[in-house]
């Protein structure tokens, strides 16, 4: 790796948070050498994040599927608030990102009527031109309980007509879709 290389990789989203990691990891170091102890609200967790959100921007990004959309009239923020009152995690980093996408927000729920129980609801927008927002979403196992079923698909259900219907009854409560 070239000096050019090097400056560029550490003024980077990554080698910034790479560097930031790891003073505060130093600093949590000698805080547990000194103490025995870890103070965990010491733990650099923002730095953490911003890695891997570095590294699925980087090695997990992909083209945007053909999927339905819905486009909504409102501006991404609005979205991203609107999902959050619902309890949508936003920025939902256990996922591939795709080419475009501004919003990733993902709900979990647990069905136990289905063959994969652990379920969630996946919403991913992207901005328009105009300003609007095309949303497309799906239902499917949640990756952290059915990380195989969810990697392969199964069990896997456009929501996007669902998300189309619901939006403006302000009740994106997932346990409510109904699956073809």
């Amino acid at each position: 790796m070239t000096i050019e290389e090097l400056l560029a990789l550490a003024q980077s989203p990554l080698g910034k948070a790479i560097l930031t990691l790891v003073g505060a990891l130093s600093g949590t170091a000698v805080q547990y050498r000194r103490t025995g102890t870890v103070p965990l609200a010491d733990v650099p967790w923002r730095a953490f994040r911003r890695i891997l959100y570095a590294i699925r921007r980087r090695w997990f990004t992909v083209d945007r599927p053909n999927n339905a959309v819905t486009s909504i009239n409102a501006s991404i923020t609005e979205i991203r608030d609107r999902l959050a009152e619902q309890s949508y995690n936003p920025g939902w980093p256990l996922s591939y990102r795709y080419y475009g996408e501004d919003l990733n927000a993902r709900r979990y729920f647990y069905d136990p009527t289905r063959p994969h129980p652990h379920r969630q609801l996946h919403i991913r927008g992207f901005e328009t031109a105009d300003g609007a927002v095309e949303l497309t979403a799906h239902e499917e196992p949640a990756p952290e309980h059915h990380p195989r079923a969810h990697l392969k698909e199964l069990d896997m259900h456009d929501a996007t007509d669902w998300v189309d219907d619901t939006w403006e009854s302000k009740n994106l409560d997932p346990r409510g879709f109904q699956r073809h």
